[in-house]
């Protein structure tokens, strides 16, 4: 079975391990790893961006499984049992992580307010969470900045982010808020996120969207 790092520890940028599977399809030459460090995109979160030994890849889930392959940049194929060294780019990561968590922190104080989560977008740049608006329009001024004020003061009081288990499921908690499944990367606690704002929030055709910004320290 595949071991997942970058479930196990967000900050583990780079692996040793080997070569199980390879080979060459339709988008190229590809690898499964033992020990796969790298997260793909998915869960509204963008994939990692990284190496095997000199080659850059992108990582991708294999449609209908659970395995992690990458997709490599040349059509040079290494072989089954090789062993490789595969690296994460850390800032990429950290930012990715940072992204997330805050995410996961905008969207338990607007939950907190009544409104129903629809679907998370934390790429950057274009971060926001949307709801259901509801039947009546609501005070954008006054949510906004309730939900800034609760979200500076969570980070400000550096509130423990952690991973359970729940059956089959992966649990991300922040202390204080939810726990929701997730399978992306996250910071240990919400003191590592700063500059923290909201960047917009509106109601367009019965839809809440709160766009937020965020940078890992």
């Amino acid at each position: 079975m595949q071991r997942h790092i970058y479930l196990e520890d967000t900050y583990r940028f780079t692996v040793t391990t080997q070569v199980v599977d390879a080979g060459t399809g339709e988008l190229g030459s590809w690898l499964t790893l033992r020990d796969n460090v790298f997260h793909p995109q998915g869960g509204g979160q963008p994939g990692d961006v990284g190496t095997v030994g000199d080659m850059a890849v992108r990582p991708f889930k294999a449609p209908g499984t659970d395995t992690h392959v990458v997709r490599l940049s040349c059509e040079r194929l290494l072989e089954v049992g090789d062993e490789v060294t595969s690296s994460v780019d850390p800032e990429v990561r950290r930012r990715h992580a940072a992204l997330h968590t805050c995410g996961h922190v905008v969207d338990g104080f607007v939950r907190e307010l009544g409104f129903r989560h629809r679907v998370s977008n934390h790429f950057p740049g274009q971060a926001r969470i949307e709801f259901d608006a509801g039947a009546d329009k609501p005070d954008l001024e006054q949510l906004a900045r309730t939900v800034e004020e609760r979200t500076r003061r969570a980070i400000e009081d550096d509130r423990k982010v952690y991973a359970s288990e729940s059956g089959d499921l992966r649990l991300i908690g922040i202390d204080g808020l939810h726990e929701d499944p997730c399978g992306g990367t996250h910071v240990s606690s919400l003191g590592q996120l700063t500059g923290f704002s909201l960047r917009s929030v509106k109601v367009k055709g019965g839809v809440l969207k709160v766009g937020y910004v965020v940078e890992h320290v």
